[in-house]
């Protein structure tokens, strides 16, 4: 499954390439029918409705219902279509009530939505960090997630998938796996190479490219590795091109909305949430 795709996340060019063919309306066979309420059910599970702040906050707001129009403004929705196909496939669910008039869906049971630190350390420990897929700049987002999400459907029990973006929504080749227990994701990781040079594991390919794989606390560990470059022994920033500055000329402050240092954040990866 994939997170709720809101509308403000969606790249313009995502929905111009979405309009060419991604979105046409399908036939509501018994398969697509569960697979449209599948996906529902997921938007307000316990693996995304409570790291999902668009979602959740509209939910606050309405005590606990969603719009279904909004929910079928989603990426993953647009498909289903009549909206009133979409309402009478939900009225069937065992996890979501539909409200009387048609217009809302919220979850029968209600989740404690706030998550602790205890929490998230749960969810890491349920996840592994897939590298490597592969990708061009044409690629579809939208299809490539039902592609990573039916690959490991088929190798595990997979509770959901997040492609990993940065801060300007570009997808480098990541994605996180989250299994449906921490026992789940042991087993995949005692089944497949995760950074090891351990020959007797078997080897996951994905469209030909064999995948690197790595368990959540390890990425963790290379990514603060790689950010620790930037800085010192003692945890200070290193100051080796800073010595001169006292001799340095005064500069005019930039004009207002030209802050480098902002500039420079737009570049760091995005933390995928939720983060230990």
């Amino acid at each position: 499954m994939s997170s709720t795709e809101t509308p403000e996340n969606v790249q313009p060019k995502d929905v111009a390439t979405s309009r060419r063919g991604s979105f046409v309306p399908v036939e509501f066979t018994p398969e697509n029918s569960k697979q449209c309420l599948k996906q529902v059910e997921f938007y307000f599970s316990e693996f995304n409705f409570p790291y999902d702040k668009f979602l959740r906050t509209t939910a606050e707001k309405n005590d606990g219902w969603v719009p279904i129009g909004t929910i079928a403004t989603f990426n993953r929705m647009k498909k289903f279509r009549p909206i009133d196909k979409l309402v009478e496939i939900l009225r069937d669910s065992a996890l979501l009530e539909v409200s009387e008039d048609g217009e809302n869906v919220k979850r029968r049971v209600p989740l404690d939505s706030t998550k602790s630190t205890g929490d998230r350390v749960e969810q890491s420990k349920r996840t592994v960090v897939v590298m490597n897929i592969p990708h061009t700049p044409e690629t579809i987002i939208s299809e490539l997630q039902e592609k990573v999400e039916d690959f490991f459907q088929k190798v595990e029990n997979v509770a959901q998938v997040r492609l990993k973006r940065d801060r300007r929504r570009r997808f480098h080749g990541i994605a996180m796996v989250e299994f449906a227990t921490a026992e789940d994701c042991e087993k995949f990781v005692e089944n497949y190479s995760c950074g090891s040079d351990d020959k007797s594991k078997d080897i996951l390919s994905f469209e030909g490219r064999k995948l690197d794989i790595l368990t959540k606390k390890q990425y963790d560990q290379q990514r603060e590795a790689t950010r620790s470059k930037n800085f010192s022994g003692s945890g200070q920033r290193s100051r080796s091109f800073t010595g001169h500055r006292k001799n340095m000329p005064k500069l005019e402050a930039p004009p207002a909305g030209t802050n480098d240092e902002s500039a420079v954040a737009e570049e760091k990866e995005e933390e995928t949430k939720p983060e230990n």
